[in-house]
């Protein structure tokens, strides 16, 4: 288990209460109710004393629910947003003075329209000014043709869920070989997380571990950790601790699981 309260967990979402933050009409899907106080609660039987909370994509630019929990947790909480490319300046002024430190672009093509470069550097360019990264989550082939643009924009590109890479894909491959190969030449960082999502063993999700080391072993300097709570749009919802043990066994190594689990966070999330 991590260090008690120093670790960080680097995505969850939060949703409601719906009485004080409703959803808007036609959310792109809707979930249930997950408010700020459970995931505190999660996060202190877990031990983890430090979070990320990633705007959800049903509440699109209202941002009310993450800047009030990021104001609860008195600095303990990072925040990344989503914003467009004509977010205006006090937006993300705000933004940044509560604790945002990133921009989430949606791919997955469920959710948006796939990989778009001029609007992903449109983005890029807006919040260049505060320091923040991108948050990509795409498929492994948008991953993959996002890290080869972004490389020189002097933005860091942090990929969520390990670029959605499938767990029975093997590593060799060269799509995957072409991910690992873009991790290392550029300013990318890799969430390893969402081992539920690309494992088709729940719910130990064992075979989602080639993928962890792999990518553990390529940038350990630049890979970061996160539970995915409340693990929305999943038939199986996976248990948090289990996924937190499933990545202790991909590091093999207390040392390698400190610093994902603080240092590189700390580093990233400023």
């Amino acid at each position: 288990m991590p260090e008690t309260f120093t670790a960080w967990d680097c995505h969850t979402h939060i949703f409601g209460p719906w009485s004080s933050y409703p959803l808007p009409p036609a959310p792109v899907y809707l979930p249930d109710p997950a408010p700020f106080e459970a995931l505190l609660n999660l996060h202190k039987n877990l031990g983890i004393g430090h979070g990320v909370l990633v705007q959800g994509a049903p509440y699109g630019a209202d941002h009310s629910a993450l800047l009030a929990a990021l104001e609860q947790s008195q600095g303990r909480y990072r925040g990344v947003a989503v914003v467009g490319p004509d977010v205006d300046d006090a937006t993300l002024a705000q933004l940044h003075a509560a604790g945002v430190r990133g921009a989430r672009v949606g791919m997955m093509r469920h959710l948006a329209s796939g990989f778009d470069a001029g609007r992903l550097r449109a983005v890029a360019q807006r919040v260049a000014r505060y320091n923040w990264h991108l948050q990509i989550h795409a498929s492994l082939e948008d991953t993959v043709a996002t890290l080869k643009h972004t490389a020189d924009w002097g933005v860091p590109c942090v990929v969520d869920h390990m670029g959605r890479t499938p767990a029975d894909q093997n590593t060799e491959a060269p799509m995957f070989q072409d991910f690992l190969a873009l991790l290392q030449s550029s300013q990318a960082w890799v969430k390893v997380s969402g081992a539920d999502r690309i494992s088709t063993l729940a719910p130990d999700y064992e075979d989602a571990l080639p993928v962890m080391r792999a990518l553990l072993d390529a940038v350990p300097e630049r890979a970061i950790w996160g539970s995915d709570w409340p693990h929305v749009n999943q038939s199986v919802r996976p248990q948090a601790a289990r996924l937190l043990q499933l990545f202790e066994r991909a590091c093999g190594d207390p040392a390698l699981a400190h610093a994902i689990l603080v240092d590189n966070p700390v580093r990233l999330y400023d």
